[in-house]
């Protein structure tokens, strides 16, 4: 009996990926779990494992794009039967039993080197090359059977780099294709502006009781097993006002108000070719501390490579940090289905008046981006006098430390 092989939907904003990688050859005997092929979607790069066993004929080349359902290949009984299935989807017994429709396919580079083999490149090597404009089939692979690896391509950056400049006369503009990530970020952010009405809103808050609650956690990171960032204590912050507060941690799906169960907070994390949003589920119900070990993590694994598709879902709010690379403030796009996002800048001291007096505070501007259509200005200027308040007080971010 065959067994269609379909790109799955893997998020809610997915309509389309690229196949990235095969990880079966055609005759190969797959076992149900075995990791079959990898698909760049969503800004990562998501191994799929097989939800059938026999053996494979492969109907898809990889750096193809294909659309949600498609049948990219098949498992058959025995050997001969999958090396014998045509290329065509739905000629060799697929027709009954397939869950997709035919794959829309366009080529996105070249997959065959001068030699005449396959180029074989890692998912990671592929993304970084596009982002440097390197074309990665002059490169010399040092994976196994000759595939290019990011470190390939970082001994060519660096390799470019020390090179000595062309004189100025010979320049040309360089090109490249806009693809992998930033192809899907420009795409989400278009996406963004057309089917929401965003309003941003500022405010400036003063960080005195913060700054001297990080310091005491600081004094005792020892005791506490983590060293607290202000951004740990802004992501607890707003985990403890959405929950209080669920209006905000909602979405407008097609004719519907969904009002979230979980606190799910998207930290913005830049990368040398895009920005990536890993998401810290049920943020609502995890410590200060908890809250930091996830974001250390995430943090790591968004700048190695090695976020899941997992890691990317499920978002119901988010946390963008654009003081860490030196800004007071920006308007930051939501991030569709949320109907919230919230944009921090650099803690800086300036002169304010307090009590009829001029002194020195550590103040931080808020932007606060939000879906009009949901959210009115009343409540969001209620969130943020909640968060301020929050902020404001260091024995309510002591509570919850642990």
């Amino acid at each position: 009996m065959t067994h269609p092989i379909a790109i799955p939907k893997l998020g809610l904003t997915m309509t389309d990926c690229t196949l990235a990688e095969w990880l079966k050859a055609d005759g190969d005997l797959v076992a149900r779990g075995d990791i079959l092929f990898a698909i760049e979607t969503d800004k990562i790069t998501s191994e799929i494992e097989a939800d059938g066993a026999g053996y494979l004929r492969r109907f898809a080349d990889v750096d193809t794009v294909h659309v949600i359902g498609s049948v990219i290949g098949g498992l058959y009984d025995t050997k001969a039967a999958a090396l014998a299935a045509s290329l065509v989807p739905g000629a060799a017994g697929l027709v009954d039993t397939a869950r997709a429709v035919t794959p829309v396919s366009q080529p996105l580079a070249p997959t065959i080197a001068e030699a005449g083999q396959r180029l074989r490149v890692s998912p990671l090597a592929r993304r970084v090359a596009h982002g440097a404009g390197i074309d990665p089939a002059g490169l010399t692979g040092t994976g196994g059977k000759g595939a290019i690896l990011r470190r390939d391509v970082d001994a060519e950056i660096t390799r470019r780099v020390a090179a000595p400049a062309a004189p100025a006369a010979t320049r040309e503009p360089q090109r490249r294709p806009l693809a992998g990530l930033r192809k899907t970020i420009a795409r989400n952010m278009l996406q963004s502006l057309a089917s929401t009405a965003q309003m941003t809103a500022f405010a400036r808050l003063d960080m005195a009781g913060v700054v001297a609650f990080r310091k005491s956690c600081v004094a005792n990171e020892q005791g506490l097993g983590v060293r607290l960032s202000f951004t740990d204590i802004i992501l607890k912050a707003c985990a403890d006002v959405l929950a209080r507060m669920p209006a905000i941690n909602a979405s407008i799906i097609g004719d519907e108000i969904v009002t979230w169960s979980s606190v799910n907070i998207g930290l913005a994390v830049a990368l040398d070719d895009g920005l990536v949003v890993p998401v810290i589920p049920d943020a609502e119900r995890k410590s200060l501390v908890d809250i930091a070990h996830a974001r250390l993590d995430l943090a790591a694994r968004a700048r190695s490579g090695l976020l899941t598709r997992d890691d990317m879902q499920g978002g119901t709010f988010t946390l963008s940090n654009f003081g860490s690379y030196g800004g007071d403030f920006e308007t930051p796009l939501l991030n569709p289905p949320q109907s919230a996002i919230l944009g921090i800048g650099a803690i800086t001291d300036e002169a304010v008046v307090r009590d009829g007096q001029i002194v020195i505070r550590p103040m931080m501007m808020l932007s606060m981006t939000f879906d009009h259509r949901l959210i009115d200005g009343a409540m969001a200027g209620a969130f943020r006098n909640a968060l301020r308040a929050h902020l404001a007080d260091p024995y309510a971010l002591w509570a919850g430390l642990r």
